[in-house]
């Protein structure tokens, strides 16, 4: 066990963590663990076995993630100016290039710690919660404004502003704002709550999921998510936006794996649960999506997006009643709900009730603007036999950043389409204004 002590400058203690100059210096529970051995070894070489025994207990780690760990520890400690101070001893292990000597806590300096944040502000970063838990337009519409009235008065924190980019992300998703709105509110939100505090996982979470879905930068995207979980493995919120990215790439078994991880932290979660179902849907098996939405249903019974879900998993078997009733009991939670409309359209169609599906198209736009994720407009326009239109509708989807897009090669309402998303996934994006 590491006591106090002093290395290359920097000051570091169980207490107190790290830092320098008495400036705290963030460091993920990984990367403290390994400044841990590293300190215990004071120069010596530190085996891989000892840092995966230490660092991954329940399971072998790869040597990518002993490497990532290694680095997320030098970035801060380079950041802070010592240079490069973990040393590799390829095929070997790692050390620490500097001298490791005790110290006592009680010459060291110390910044004076932040001020707390104020009840009122508190409540007003609850009520935002609340509010866009709702997902409806208001409901978002309201949270949002809680938090411009909590940083109007003093309540300034990237805590704050990853929230802000949270809602944008959960707008974006239910059809209440176009992609373009969405990415540049997410990327000026999250940026300010990275500027606050440049590894801040929330923010890291939201800004990987936008670039990776909203701006088609996937790589970009999945290393910020990295990142945030590097920082926080127990975010659940980055889980559910790492394994909606990794569908992107392609990569199913890997995003359920994600969804899962998150669950067994946040088991109530509306947004894992319903991920775990659709990514379910994706995988090919809609009667084990139906039992899944169900399941989640029994934890939610308020999670409409599970009821989309749902709906979705009953019309592809057949089950054309249970995928009416699934949609209808959704939007009697969230009414005029663009997505659950587009939802409804669709099951309706598939039902062959024509007119009433059309019915229910038309209503998608038709509250203030707001209008279905592009990929969901796709699915109920091909139900509807408009398959001019939806192999349009399938192609702004694309160029627009629908971030339902990156899901569109594995969905199987758009079966019929196969080729054409084929061949959008490797042609150039034409950039398409909102609107």
């Amino acid at each position: 066990m590491v006591g106090s002590v002093r290395f290359a400058g920097f000051f570091y203690s169980a207490q107190t963590g790290l830092q320098r100059d008495g400036v705290p210096i963030h460091l993920g529970p990984q990367a403290r663990q390994l400044l841990e051995l590293l300190l215990e070894s004071n120069g010596g070489v530190v085996s891989k076995a000892e840092i995966a025994s230490r660092l991954w207990p329940d399971r072998p780690p790869s040597d990518d993630s002993i490497d990532r760990c290694a680095y997320l520890l030098r970035k801060p400690l380079r950041e802070a100016g010592s240079g490069d101070l973990i040393a590799t001893a390829y095929g070997r292990g790692l050390s620490l290039r500097a001298k490791v000597q005790p110290a006592d806590p009680e010459n060291e300096p110390m910044r004076a710690p932040p001020e707390a944040i104020e009840g009122r502000i508190l409540d007003l970063w609850r009520t935002a919660c609340e509010l866009a838990g709702t997902h409806s337009r208001d409901g978002y519409a309201r949270a949002q404004a809680a938090i411009a009235a909590a940083v109007e008065n003093g309540g300034e924190s990237p805590a704050i502003w990853s929230l802000s980019a949270d809602i944008a992300a959960g707008r974006v998703v239910r059809g209440h704002l176009r992609p373009a709105q969405a990415a540049a509110m997410i990327e000026a939100n999250a940026g300010r709550a990275l500027a606050l505090s440049p590894d801040f996982p929330p923010a890291l979470a939201a800004l990987g999921w936008a670039r990776a879905t909203l701006s088609a930068r996937l790589d970009e995207g999945l290393e910020m998510l990295d990142r945030a979980l590097a920082q926080d493995p127990d975010y659940g919120r980055a889980r559910a936006y790492r394994g909606w990215a990794l569908a992107g790439g392609d990569r199913l078994a890997e995003a359920i794996r994600d969804v899962e991880a998150g669950l067994r932290v946040c088991p109530y979660d509306e947004t894992l649960l319903s991920l775990r179902a659709w990514l379910e849907l994706c995988a090919g098996d809609p009667e084990a999506t139906d039992a899944l939405a169900r399941r989640g249903l029994h934890l939610r019974p308020d999670a409409a997006s599970l009821r989309v879900v749902a709906a979705t998993a009953c019309s592809l078997c057949g089950k054309h009643d249970d995928a009416h009733e699934a949609a209808r009991h959704g939007l009697q939670a969230t009414p005029n709900d663009p997505l659950l409309l587009a939802a409804f359209s669709y099951v309706l169609a598939r039902a062959g009730r024509l007119q009433e599906a059309e019915t229910a198209f038309a209503a998608c736009s038709s509250n203030d603007g707001a209008a279905p994720p592009r990929l969901f407009e796709t699915a109920a326009k091909l139900a509807l036999g408009r398959d001019a239109e939806a192999r349009e509708s399938l192609r702004r989807a694309r160029d627009e950043g629908c971030p339902w897009f990156v899901f569109a090669p594995h969905e199987p309402r758009l079966t019929p389409l196969r080729s054409e998303i084929s061949s959008l996934r490797g042609s150039p994006i034409q950039i398409v204004e909102d609107g």
